[in-house]
């Protein structure tokens, strides 16, 4: 029992251990222009909504679709008004291996990503989303980013232009939202970040778009959060306590035997 309780003790210290995140830059750049983006703990979808019926009343009901994400080349020199069509290289993420989705709206060169209406409820579910009248949802394009291994950290660059900001939504792994973020809130246009952080490795998607309108995404970071790691302290108490229990149960053999 001693024993037991000594190995007991070692899993607690080691779990008690501090645990050290690594930041992961998911870039299109990394990929050839019309090529599909896959990368290792992340699965990488373009998230569309269309119509599936109507309710009891004739409202439309949306729901959601679900296609690869490519990498998109703008080609050297691209520009969006005064500002480059990427900042990082020269390809965004694309809904399409040609850019832009077919019959769908473009706001500025690269903008391939978001919804047409303010205040659309699209962002804002990532599970079992059914929308009905007056719910935005109708030709929202957004860039979904499911996570293998929850994190706490998730960062777009993506463009803004006035008070259209690169929205982003993040969500726990029961759908529940657990984060709201934009970038560029105001007056101005440019590049900016997007970033949502949890208190805990919560978020399991990510929603990214233009707030009411189509914007260019460039390149996408988050956190890896690893097993617990053992430091040098730790190991050393969770040895500690073994070999005294070890001594402690090797000791009651010895009595057993002399009796």
């Amino acid at each position: 029992m001693r024993a037991r309780s000594a190995a007991l003790l070692v899993m607690v210290a080691l779990a008690s251990a501090p645990v050290f995140a690594n930041t992961i830059t998911i870039d299109p750049n990394a990929f050839g222009s019309g090529q599909a983006i896959t990368a290792p703990g992340v699965t990488l979808e373009t998230e569309t909504f269309v119509q599936s019926g109507t309710d009891s009343t004739g409202n439309p009901l949306y729901t959601p679709t679900f296609s690869s994400v490519y990498s998109y080349n703008m080609g050297a020199g691209c520009m969006n008004g005064a500002f480059p069509c990427a900042v990082v290289g020269t390809s965004l993420f694309a809904p399409s291996p040609t850019g832009a989705l077919p019959n769908t709206p473009n706001f500025g060169a690269g903008g391939f990503w978001g919804t047409q209406y303010a205040g659309s409820l699209a962002p804002d579910c990532s599970q079992n989303c059914v929308f009905g009248a007056g719910a935005g949802a109708d030709g929202a394009i957004l860039l979904r980013i499911n996570f293998a291994d929850p994190t706490n950290f998730v960062d777009a660059l993506g463009f803004f232009n006035g008070g259209d900001p690169t929205e982003i939504t993040a969500f726990d792994s029961a759908g529940n939202l657990v984060g709201t973020a934009f970038n560029g809130v105001g007056s101005g246009a440019g590049w900016g970040d997007a970033t949502v952080t949890t208190a805990t490795a919560d978020i399991s998607t990510v929603l990214i778009g233009g707030h009411d309108s189509f914007r260019g995404i460039n390149v996408v970071d988050y956190s890896s959060v690893p097993a617990p790691e053992i430091d040098a302290t730790s190991a050393a108490s969770g040895l500690t306590l073994l070999l005294g229990g070890l001594v402690v149960l090797r000791g009651r053999r010895v009595q057993r035997a002399d009796k």
